[in-house]
């Protein structure tokens, strides 16, 4: 018997010591969280005011999802990542990978609203003039000019605020 609870009492401690020993991984590095920016962003394939609107919608629509999907509060609706200017804003975009920067300048005359992500789709996001017509897009994408009698309808509780250029 004694030697019975000896050989227990050893065999307990040569496991212990074997699983002191044992050498434990590492656990594995979090993984990075990467945009799929696999394509490059599009390009502004005709310079009129339908075109560029549509590119821009385009743009801040993709990089507000991807922010939302991957939590990132850089990405996002001009009120969402703090967009001071309409410029920064623009940059801001291209420096993501949303528009080609070789583009920008053909958004020089864009003014953008200061709008979020809790803004109804009908709010207006950004708008151009050209030649005697004022071109609006709307947040949900529709595109409304001022010289056919339509202008985007207003908040009920306000007026969009336009950001600085």
């Amino acid at each position: 018997m004694f030697w019975k609870s000896q050989g227990i009492i050893l065999l307990a401690g040569l496991l212990a010591c074997l699983a002191a020993c044992e050498k434990k991984q590492p656990a594995p590095p979090p993984e990075k969280t990467i945009l799929p920016r696999e394509v490059p962003p599009e390009r502004v394939g005709k310079k009129s005011p339908e075109a560029i609107l549509q590119t821009l919608h385009h743009a801040a629509q993709e990089m507000a999802l991807d922010g939302f999907q991957f939590d990132k509060p850089e990405l996002g609706w001009p009120f969402d990542c703090r967009a001071s200017t309409s410029s920064g804003y623009l940059r801001l975009l291209a420096d993501k990978g949303y528009l080609a920067p070789q583009d920008l300048e053909l958004f020089s005359d864009v003014d953008i609203s200061n709008l979020s992500d809790s803004d109804p789709g009908e709010t207006a996001f950004a708008k151009i003039q050209f030649r005697k017509k004022i071109y609006f897009i709307q947040k949900d994408g529709s595109l409304l000019s001022e010289s056919n009698g339509m202008q985007p309808p207003p908040l009920p509780s306000r007026e969009p605020v336009w950001l600085p250029k």
